[in-house]
């Protein structure tokens, strides 16, 4: 494997361990890293479609998860549900194949569903994410982090945007991740540009006063 996708597969290992703090089955974690797989790809190649990235992103984790007991099942779930994409069936139907999203991979399942089927309608894939009656709040979200990705903000319907708080936080911070912000203790050294981000994600000062009566403090 070449330096670019090693690295990749480690932030999926993040992902992962990320997930694992709080969903510590299989099927938590797992889909985390697909997830994260398939977000970093779309977001970083303007040529890549969410299913050829969904391929990708099973790839990846039979690499990073060979031993792993559930993955058959789970990827048995993703390829049903990039199949599904492909029928005639209604949305609740085969969104109902899948499962109801309560658990990690019905709730990736579902979302690859809709975004595959509507990759170039944010709306008709937010709408189809959200209509069902399981754990539509995360499958709804999910298909919006795809989709978001795949479209960019500016194919995302203003209807979501105007009354969504900290939308200039939130982008300032996509910017920053996609220009490949980088914070750890072997560079921050040595490039300006990793310190100046030490300096606005870790050393910031709060205002206001601290418990103690005193200024606020420095993280």
């Amino acid at each position: 494997l070449g330096s670019s996708r090693m690295a990749g597969l480690a932030a999926d290992l993040v992902a992962a361990d990320v997930a694992a703090l709080t969903h510590g089955h299989e099927l938590g974690y797992i889909p985390a890293a697909m997830l994260s797989h398939m977000v970093r790809l779309l977001s970083h190649s303007a040529e890549i479609s969410p299913e050829a990235a969904v391929q990708d992103s099973m790839d990846a984790v039979r690499r990073l998860f060979p031993r792993a007991v559930h993955l058959p099942a789970f990827l048995e779930k993703i390829q049903l549900a990039l199949h599904l994409a492909k029928t005639s069936k209604t949305d609740l139907d085969a969104i109902h194949a899948l499962g109801e999203g309560w658990c990690g991979d019905e709730a990736l399942a579902i979302a690859v569903y809709c975004a595959v089927k509507y990759q170039d309608d944010f709306d008709k894939a937010l709408l189809a994410a959200v209509n069902h009656g399981g754990d539509s709040d995360s499958t709804g979200a999910i298909t919006g982090n795809l989709l978001g990705t795949y479209l960019g903000l500016s194919h995302i319907p203003e209807k979501y945007l105007d009354h969504l708080e900290l939308l200039d936080v939130i982008a300032e911070i996509a910017e920053d991740l996609y220009d490949d912000c980088q914070i750890n203790e072997y560079t921050c050294s040595e490039d300006p540009r990793d310190v100046a981000w030490e300096e606005k994600y870790v050393k910031i000062t709060y205002g206001g006063k601290a418990p103690n009566g005193g200024a606020g403090s420095s993280v």
